[in-house]
């Protein structure tokens, strides 16, 4: 009988320690990673207003922008895409998005990831508040497209 509880238990914590990662970020959110309509820059969409404000009334350097929404070239070795230099480029904040313009511009057939670091800062405050957990650190999210 002793047996049969551990042997209870030990299926339980398996099959809950291996069911599908739930997405800790508010689906109200809806952050997302697209080109643009005229396809010469990507935009970070649907951020908070209270993000957005922050963006405003701070000043962050290129490097700084670079830390938290980076463009990079897709290396034909996939294995060295976290070794990639960030595009040179400006950024600008508007509405409910921040705009990433490279430098000098995309190349066509040429492969480009975008990656923002910090997604838990996309969320209101008082979703960070209530759910008392960010999300783990390395998390971004990614987008992926060939400029044609």
């Amino acid at each position: 009988m002793k047996n049969l509880f551990y042997i209870m238990l030990i299926i339980f914590l398996a099959s809950v320690g291996c069911g599908p990662a739930q997405d800790r970020i508010n689906a109200s959110t809806g952050v997302r990673i697209a080109l643009s309509a005229d396809s010469t820059s990507v935009e970070l969409q649907n951020i908070s207003s209270y993000a957005i404000a922050e963006f405003r009334a701070d000043s962050l350097g290129t490097e700084q922008w670079k830390d938290f929404f980076a463009v990079y070239e897709e290396p034909a070795d996939k294995e060295m895409r976290d070794f990639q230099d960030a595009l040179d480029g400006s950024y600008l904040v508007l509405d409910s998005l921040v705009q990433f313009t490279p430098a000098a511009g995309f190349k066509k057939g040429q492969a480009y990831f975008s990656r923002c670091y910090t997604r838990e800062l996309m969320q209101e405050p008082e979703d960070i508040i209530s759910q008392r957990d960010l999300l783990p650190a390395g998390d971004f999210l990614e987008y992926k497209f060939i400029k044609r």
